[in-house]
């Protein structure tokens, strides 16, 4: 009596179980051995509906997973920011923000930056 190929599936008379071919490789399974490919889609794993086998079976890929980004930190109340159209000016200036200048009109500037 001849017997016929069975791939990598095993064959029980005693416990029959079904055979499925693996939908990358092509090679005959017993279907209870064959899994599922995932890969991510968004913020879960998405079933691509390809039954493969242990050597087929890809990680899913996880740049594929949308990144949730926290949020913005809570403001501070009453900020105080730098005044930097006068600090960084070389005049010499009153509390005000006037510029002092001579009895010529020149404005009066620091040595140095």
């Amino acid at each position: 009596m001849a017997w016929r190929f069975h791939g990598r599936a095993q064959v029980s008379p005693s416990n029959p179980r079904s055979f499925a071919i693996c939908d990358r490789c092509g090679a005959l399974y017993n279907h209870t051995s064959l899994n599922w490919q995932q890969e991510w889609a968004g913020t879960r794993l998405q079933n691509l509906r390809l039954l493969v086998c242990n050597r087929c079976l890809d990680v899913p890929q996880p740049q594929l997973k949308t990144r949730i980004l926290p949020p913005d930190p809570m403001p501070i109340k009453d900020p105080r920011p730098q005044d930097y159209n006068t600090a960084n000016n070389t005049f010499i200036t009153t509390n005000d923000g006037d510029r002092i200048s001579t009895n010529d009109d020149d404005n009066i500037i620091t040595s140095g930056s």
